[in-house]
């Protein structure tokens, strides 16, 4: 065999094993990137716990409904990642329920105590206790996260609560617990037990890192003692955790408290806080804070629309316009949840005076996200009015507008 034989079959050989390798590689790597969780594909209960028994596992549930935006937003992006894939498929049995369609979906929603979606649930098969849950939807650390304290027998939520109700109230522990039940969602409880630490600390204890950010993520009730004495002696907390992080904690909690009480609507064994609704009209009225007059002025255009005064409602809004109370932008969701309320006015005048009064605003916005929600009530409006064609148009410029602050929101994070 000649030299320039050899040489031409040696190089279709290396030709050969590259292109095998490269294939190999390239397979390889989809399955590597392409994990996900393994959910059981029965949807019988028994079976799953009798599985997670022999196998002496827990038993990861997620509990969803086909309407759910987070639940497809976990299932895409979360439940698909390599490392929740892996730590998943190792460590537990993992089952998914639709809780209105399901047989054992609808049993289990109501054994689990299951209000919102999505909820995950890490069961003990042996007893059919739920030891840790999580509400919502996180990324995929956060999900991993909460899988590890639903392995730790000392820090998953069942215990946390044993060791609360047995006297434990130690400063670690109380963090640890009261972010567990609002990850739960058990947020009102959260707050009671944060509160009932914090209450007794002196102002220089409140300002200690771990207790701010116990402060920052479960306490929301503008009235309790913790957020007042933080409102009335502020400065100190400028001082040590800034004034942009404590002054948009104070705003946050005061436009919550508002909101939730101009939402009311009149249902069954629903009646109005008139109680509370005072409580926190007073206490505004005491601060010097600037969001406390934007916060009075949600409350006063409540008090109209609760009855059913949608002109006096009106003019609470003008004059809370006109003499700009509002600050960092309060003033578009005021007008937005205030045009919108037209529609149940029932009136076509007024309605039509909101689709005006809308088209003007829109001037005042430069955030497209603003006009896009401002247009999606314009649309809202017309809808009522009958005018499709109208809707229809006002529609579209939803969807422009949106698609505008998407693209906006992407290049900030590019920079």
């Amino acid at each position: 065999m000649n030299n320039d034989r050899l040489f031409k079959i040696m190089e279709k050989m290396k030709r050969l094993i590259l292109f095998t390798l490269l294939i190999i590689t390239v397979i390889t790597g989809a399955m590597a990137q392409n994990r996900s969780i393994n959910f059981e594909q029965t949807k019988e209960w028994k079976k799953v716990l009798k599985k997670a028994k022999k196998e002496k596992k827990l038993v990861f549930v997620d509990c969803y409904t086909s309407w759910c935006g987070p639940c497809k937003m976990l299932a895409k992006n979360v439940f698909t990642n390599d490392e929740v894939a892996d730590f998943f498929n190792t460590h537990f049995v993992n089952v998914k329920f639709d809780m209105e369609k399901d047989t054992d979906g609808v049993m289990l929603k109501k054994q689990f105590d299951v209000h919102f979606f999505p909820t995950l649930v890490f069961v003990d098969p042996v007893s059919g206790e739920v030891l840790h849950r999580l509400v919502g939807a996180g990324k995929p650390d956060w999900l991993i996260a909460g899988a590890k304290l639903a392995m730790d027998p000392d820090n998953n939520l069942r215990n946390l609560m044993k060791r609360y109700e047995n006297g434990e109230r130690g400063a670690v522990f109380i963090r640890n617990y009261a972010e567990a039940l609002f990850s739960a969602y058990s947020r009102d409880e959260a707050a009671r037990v944060a509160c009932e630490y914090l209450d007794v600390l002196p102002v220089d204890s409140l300002i200690v890192p771990e207790n701010w950010e116990m402060i920052r993520l479960v306490v929301s009730n503008p009235l309790s003692s913790v957020l007042k004495r933080i409102m009335a002696e502020r400065e100190k907390f400028y001082a040590v955790i800034g004034q942009k992080e404590v002054d948009a904690k104070l705003e946050k909690v005061i436009y919550s408290a508002v909101k939730k009480i101009a939402e009311w609507k009149p249902k069954k064994n629903n009646v109005f806080d008139e109680k509370g609704n005072q409580e926190l009209i007073d206490y505004l009225m005491g601060i010097d804070f600037y969001a406390a007059p934007g916060g009075l002025a949600y409350l006063y255009t409540a008090a109209c629309v609760r009855k059913n005064d949608f002109q006096g409602m009106l003019s609470k809004m003008d004059e809370a316009l006109r003499y700009n109370l509002f600050r960092n932008g309060a003033e578009f969701p005021y007008f937005r949840d205030n045009m919108r309320l037209l529609g149940k006015s029932g009136d076509k005048m007024l309605m039509e005076e909101g689709v005006r009064r809308i088209d003007c605003f829109m001037h005042q916005c430069k955030n497209p996200l603003d006009k896009s929600n401002l247009m999606r009530v314009k649309a809202f409006l017309q809808q009522k009015l009958g005018d499709q064609a109208g809707a229809e148009v006002s529609n579209k410029e939803v969807e422009k507008y949106f698609q505008e602050a998407r693209r906006k929101n992407k290049d900030n994070n590019n920079q």
